[in-house]
Formats: structure tokens, sequence, C-alpha cells
């Protein structure tokens, strides 16, 4: 886009030449139009420079112009539990973004689902073939559930360009990379079995609510 602005704790950021060095890649521009708070908050678990946040601000919000949010970013137990978890990667030795053992996987995936996909078409007899079907099939869930998983996270490898290719095998496999960021990066990781009980209740009805009264802050993961 031309322009993409965001709001972190009311401060409005203009993320629109970030985006191109933003170290998770192009995801950043998810967050365009909306609160970001939560997104900047549970993506960033080492936090983030205050000196990059005023570089990219440009404003302050209204007061009211977002709901409040349930999440509490004062609370000690997210603090702690933060602290935790980055000491437990640092600990662990683990990289965030690329590993070999996501690219072993990952050709170990990619490799089994051609190779099934091949003998599936070539294969003479339909026992074999459906044999071959169904481990397809495992090894398109392998894909989904790993490689486009990772990609799309920005967390398969060091290189922006290696993890949308990665995320894009959920296309190769017939779902939808763009609908899945937002569905699972803007409501799933965010608002983890979080539902908006009034929203449920209506739908329960056969009621929609009208786009302006959905509330952001829910899980659509939740069944």
């Amino acid at each position: 886009p031309r322009s993409a602005w965001c709001s972190v704790h009311s401060q409005v950021l203009d993320i629109t030449a970030f985006s191109k060095t933003h170290p998770g890649g192009d995801t950043i521009l998810l967050a365009a139009g909306k609160d970001a708070t939560v997104l900047f908050e549970t993506y960033h678990p080492r936090g983030v420079p205050q000196s990059l946040v005023k570089k990219l601000q440009i404003g302050v919000m209204e007061k009211g112009a977002f709901q409040d949010s349930f999440y509490s970013w004062d609370s000690e137990f997210y603090k702690v539990l933060k602290k935790r978890v980055v000491n437990r990667l640092e600990e662990r030795g683990l990289s965030r973004r690329g590993s070999v053992e996501i690219w072993i996987k990952g050709i170990l995936f990619l490799v089994g689902f051609w190779f099934s996909l091949y003998k599936m078409y070539v294969t003479p007899t339909l026992p074999t073939a459906a044999a071959w079907s169904l481990s397809m099939g495992i090894f398109a869930a392998m894909i989904g559930t790993c490689i486009q998983h990772d990609g799309n996270h920005g967390a398969f490898a060091k290189s922006n360009l290696i993890n949308k290719l990665a995320g894009w095998t959920l296309d190769m496999i017939g779902a939808s990379a763009f609908t899945w960021e937002v569905q699972h990066m803007l409501g799933h990781h965010p608002y983890t079995n979080v539902l908006d009980g009034e929203e449920e209740a209506k739908k329960e009805k056969g009621i929609d609510c009208p786009l302006e009264e959905k509330d952001q802050e829910s899980d659509p993961d939740v069944f």
C-alpha cells in the first residue's frame, strides 16, 4: 500500500516504509488500519526499542477511538512469562528464524508430497493409487502445519523471500496463504480461545452482526 498506519498504545505509527525492512517481513502490514497493540506486545517477547517507536510515530489517537482491551500489559505475570520464554529459548540455543531441522523437515515433506502425487497418477491399480493418495494427504497436512505455518510467521528462514515462498506452499496444497495470515495471525494467535460473547449469542439465533459491530478481540479458530 502507498500508506499504512496503525495504533500501538494509542500512538499512531506510520509503518509504510518500515515494512520493507521489518525483521518479520511484510506481515507487519496486516496491522494497517487497526489497533495493533496486542500484535505489538505478543509478537515481540523481547520488546521493541522505544527509539524505533518514536521514529515511526506520527500522532496520537483520540481518547475512546478504540474500545478498551481486556488485556493488561502492566501485569507482572505477563512480564515474568515473557522473560521466562526468552530465557528458555536462549538456554536451548534455538534460533527464532530458520534452522537445519526446519530445512530438513521441509525438504522431506515436499519430496514426499510430490512423489506421492506422482505415484498416485501413474499407479495402474485403484487400491495402490488410493494408498498413494492417502500418503499425499498426510504430507499435505504436514506442509500445512509446518512449512507454510513457519513461513507465514516469518520463521522458516532468515530471508523474507524464502519465508514468503514457504508460506505459499499453502496455496500449493489447495488453500490460501493470504486468508490464513488474516485469520490465524490477526485472530487466533493474539486472541487464543477468546470469544465475543454477544456476537456468538447472535450467531446462535441466526443473526449476523454488522461489520462495524464485530469485535476484533475474538479467535476465529474456536469451534
